[in-house]
C-alpha cells in the first residue's frame, strides 16, 4: 500500500493570555512511502515524527493537508477504517489476558466480506444465514448428494439436500461472468483461531499463547504486541519508538526481527525512532526531520555518506561527527594552518566555513605529505577491532574530539600528523549551515 502525505501540517494551538504560541509540530510535509518498503522517520525528541505517525493512524487530526492510501484518501476517515496495525511504545497489553486474547482482540469486531451470488438475493441470504456454518461460500452450485469440502470441519461431506433450487438460471454481469455481491461478517472461532496460531509463528511466540504478560520478557512483549498489530493483516503496520524499553541486546535482536516480519509479509511499515543506528540498520529509506520539517530523505548510508546539511551531518553517526572552523580560498579548504582539501571548486567565494570530519575520516600515517592536519592525541582508547583517538586541535568546536583508527594502527599520545579522506570531510556555510559541495 503506497501511502502519500500531501503538504501535510500539524499546529497545536497556544494559549494568547499566557503568551504561550503556536506550536507547528509538522510543517508542510510531502512524501511518498512505496509500496512494500519500511520507511524510518527519525529525528530528535520534539521533531514531529511521532505527531507524522499519529495522523497516519488517524489518532490525530491534521490542520491542513492530505493523507493517501494508494486512491483513497484518508484523511478525515476514522482509525479503524483505515486498515493499519499500530505498536506504541509502552506495548499496551492487557495484563489480565493472556497472550491469546492479547491478540486475539482485534479481531472480535473485525468484520469480512465473502461473496453472495447475486440470485434471488434475499432467499440465499437466508439460506447461508441458516447453514453458512456447514457450507463453504460456493453453495448455490452444489446439489443433493453431492460431496464438498467443509472449511470450518476440514471434512468432505455429502449434500443431504439440494441446493440449486434456490435461484433459477444464474445472473451474468455485462462481461457474461455470474454476478456477485458481498456481505459482511465476524470471523468464525476457527478462522480467528488459525490466524492467531499463524501470526504467533510469524513472531516466534506460538509457545507463549497460554502465558499473561507478566511472566514473559520485554522482547516477548514487543512481539506480542507487534503480534496483536499484524493479526488483522492490516495494510500499514505503525511502529512508535517500540524498541525503547528494551535493553541493548534485546534491542539489536527484536529490530532485526521487525526487518524480517517486514519483508516476509511485505506490509509498508513507518518505523519512528530517535536512534539513527536503529534508523539506518532496517530501513530501506530514512526521512530525517527537525521541528516538523523534512531535512534529507534517501537510502540510510547515502544520507550518511552526502549529508544535505550540518543537522544531517551532526544527527547521523557514532561517534558524532567532528567539526572545525575552517577556511576556503581559490578551491583550497584548510583549518588553521594545515591544508586539508585542494579539489573543491574554485569559483566558492573566499569566507570561513564549518568543516565536519566523520571518526572514520583519518588517516594514519597521512598519504600525502601535502595535506596534513596537526593533532595532538590525548588518550588512547582500545575498541577491540578498532581504537580510538581522543585528540584536540585549537580549531575544533569542542574540547576534544574522536578518531578511528584499525587496530593494528600504531600510534602514541603527543603529536600527530594525519591525513584527511576527502569523502569523510564536508565543508558546510557557516550562516545557513547547508552544504557547500
Amino acid at each position: 500500500m503506497e501511502i502519500r502525505l500531501v503538504n501535510l501540517t500539524k499546529v497545536f494551538p497556544g494559549n494568547p493570555k499566557k503568551n504561550i504560541p503556536d506550536t507547528r509540530a509538522v510543517d508542510n510535509l510531502d512524501i511518498v512511502i512505496p509500496d512494500g518498503k519500511l520507511i524510518g522517520l527519525l529525528g530528535p525528541s520534539g521533531c514531529g515524527k511521532s505527531t507524522t505517525l499519529y495522523m497516519i493512524a488517524g489518532l490525530l487530526e491534521p490542520t491542513s493537508g492530505e493523507i493517501w492510501f494508494g486512491d483513497e484518501d484518508v484523511t478525515r476517515l476514522s482509525p479503524e477504517k483505515r486498515g493499519i496495525g499500530l505498536v506504541f511504545q509502552n506495548y499496551a497489553l492487557y495484563p489480565h489476558m493472556t497472550v491469546y486474547k492479547n491478540i486475539a482482540f482485534p479481531l472480535t469486531n473485525l468484520l469480512v466480506e465473502e461473496p453472495v451470488l447475486d440470485q434471488n438475493k434475499q432467499k440465499i441470504l437466508a439460506f447461508y444465514k441458516k447453514h453458512v456454518k456447514a457450507l463453504p461460500t460456493d453453495i448455490p452450485t452444489h446439489k443433493k448428494g453431492e460431496t464438498v469440502h467443509n472449511p470450518y470441519t476440514k471434512k468432505d461431506e455429502v449434500l443431504k439436500f439440494d441446493c440449486s433450487h434456490i435461484a433459477g438460471d444464474p445472473i451474468l454481469d455485462e462481461k457474461g461472468n455470474q454476478a456477485y455481491v458481498t456481505r459482511k461478517r465476524h470471523l468464525y472461532k476457527l478462522e480467528m483461531d488459525k490466524l492467531i496460531r499463524e501470526t504467533a509463528k510469524l513472531v516466534q511466540i506460538e509457545q507463549y499463547l497460554t502465558r499473561k504478560p507478566n511472566q514473559l520478557s520485554g522482547g516477548q512483549q514487543q512481539r506480542v504486541a507487534i503480534a496483536r498489530a499484524l493479526v488483522k493483516r492490516p495494510r500499514v503496520l505503525l511502529l512508535d519508538e517500540p524498541l525503547s524499553n528494551l535493553d541493548a541486546r534485546l534491542r539489536l535482536q527484536t529490530r532485526e526481527e521487525i526487518k524480517r516480519l517486514q519483508r516476509d509479509t511485505g506490509i509498508t511499515t513507518i518505523f519512528v525512532t530517535h536512534d539513527q543506528e536503529e534508523a539506518m540498520s532496517i530501513s530501506d529509506e530514512i526521512v530525517v526531520m527537525k521541528l516538523g520539517v523534512e531535512q534529507q530523505r534517501d537510502h540510510p548510508q547515502e544520507v550518511y555518506n552526502n549529508p544535505r546539511n550540518l543537522f544531517v551531518a551532526q544527527f547521523l553517526g557514532t561517534p558524532p561527527i567532528n567539526m572545525f572552523d575552517g577556511h576556503v580560498k581559490n578551491g583550497v579548504l584548510t583549518i588553521g594552518n594545515d591544508k586539508i582539501r585542494d579539489d573543491l571548486p574554485k569559483d566558492i567565494p573566499e569566507q570561513d566555513v564549518l568543516v565536519g570530519i566523520r571518526p572514520e575520516g583519518f588517516l594514519v600515517p597521512a598519504v600525502n605529505k601535502e595535506h596534513t592536519f596537526n593533532i595532538h592525541v590525548d588518550m588512547i582508547e582500545t575498541m577491540g577491532r578498532d581504537i580510538s583517538l581522543v585528540g584536540s586541535n585549537e580549531h575544533c568546536l569542542k574540547p576534544t574530539f574522536k578518531a578511528i583508527l584499525d587496530a593494528d594502527t600504531e600510534v602514541k599520545v603527543g603529536p600527530l600528523a594525519v591525513g584527511v579522506k576527502p569523502n569523510k570531510c564536508f565543508v558546510f556555510y557557516k550562516d545557513t549551515e547547508e552544504r557547500i559541495i
